[in-house]
């Protein structure tokens, strides 16, 4: 959906402010342990974008509380199993040497929409 028909068809702007609300009305509070795996486009056309809609989150669950958003980083497995496309098995020994350890801050997430930071 481009974002000219997100805006029209949102009836306000969604905000933090407004997404954090909506969050403690269905029931969010402080302390909680969410997993969160939803459309951006869904939500409506949101003032700061997949940002406010994060920081709404932890306002709600706060320091207390953990936020989980699924990642998908397809080249941290095995490449014995990659088939799209598959490496030579060659290669495999190494990939296993030289593959960098999964680091959340910079490792890249893939195919999960509107993301923030690195991987976009």
């Amino acid at each position: 959906m481009s974002e000219q028909s997100l805006i029209q068809e949102t009836p306000t702007p969604r905000t933090r402010e407004s997404l954090a609300h909506d969050l403690r009305a269905l029931g969010v509070e402080a302390g909680m342990t969410l997993e969160v795996h939803s459309s951006l486009s869904k939500l409506g056309w949101v003032c700061g974008g997949p940002v406010a809609v994060v920081q709404a989150l932890m306002d709600v669950v706060t320091e207390t509380g953990t936020l989980v958003m699924p990642t998908h980083s397809p080249n941290y497995t095995d490449p014995a199993k990659w088939s799209n496309p598959p490496v030579p098995q060659s290669w495999w020994p190494m990939l296993y040497e030289q593959m960098p350890a999964f680091d959340p801050r910079i490792t890249p997430s893939w195919c999960m929409g509107t993301a923030i930071g690195y991987g976009g």
